[in-house]
């Protein structure tokens, strides 16, 4: 069943698609402090600017959460097909041997999901659900206005399971693989969490369908 608290965000929030200079360099921040400080998975001398950038964020769309004093409570990009330049999971993962792949330029890989440490237990007695369904909805919209039909992952196991929590559940289509943790490739295809979403939780697919 997905968590109440996880379907309307709290007042506190602000969510948007991210195109300023100045907001992508806040969440590259982000990312460099969750990523390389507190996480590891990159090495920190790296990014002499203390800015996690690669090659995918510049046909990327980036979305992100703030709170009232305008620090990003989290963010996510969707890595979008471009000119037959493929998503991260195929440089890093496997796939099963029956899985029949959807034509990349509908799809969307979601990558670089962060949350900021002082955000994970939102005011209000909230969870981190709302801040991972705050940019989920503005993804969500963008997607559906730009054509994309289906979204990769590579995710950890723990993460498979609070996204279906919330309501999103994703289909597995690899094996596991070390890859900033330990990670397995997954599909999701948006008219099946439309469907399924509207027999157990209306509300969190009325939140959805609101922002478009």
């Amino acid at each position: 069943m997905t968590n109440p608290a996880a379907v309307h965000p709290e007042h506190w929030l602000s969510a948007r698609a991210i195109t300023d200079h100045d907001d992508l360099r806040r969440v590259f921040a982000l990312r460099y402090r969750v990523y390389c400080e507190e996480r590891g998975f990159f090495p920190p001398e790296d990014y002499w600017d203390c800015l996690e950038i690669d090659e995918y964020d510049d046909r990327s769309a980036h979305f992100a959460a703030f709170d009232p004093q305008g620090d990003v409570a989290g963010s996510v990009r969707l890595v979008c097909h471009e000119r037959g330049g493929g998503f991260p999971h195929q440089r890093h993962c496997l796939l099963f041997d029956d899985v029949k792949v959807p034509d990349g330029r509908k799809c969307g890989e979601v990558s670089r999901l962060v949350l900021n440490r002082s955000h994970r237990t939102p005011p209000g007695g909230g969870n981190t659900g709302t801040v991972i369904m705050s940019v989920y909805r503005e993804m969500y919209r963008h997607s559906l206005e730009n054509g994309i039909q289906y979204w990769y992952a590579a995710m950890e196991r723990s993460l498979v399971r609070m996204m279906g929590r919330i309501g999103v559940e994703y289909q597995c289509i690899g094996p596991e693989v070390d890859y900033c943790g330990p990670v397995a490739p997954y599909l999701l295809e948006l008219s099946s969490l439309q469907e399924r979403l509207a027999r157990v939780s209306p509300a969190l697919l009325h939140y959805l369908n609101s922002a478009l």
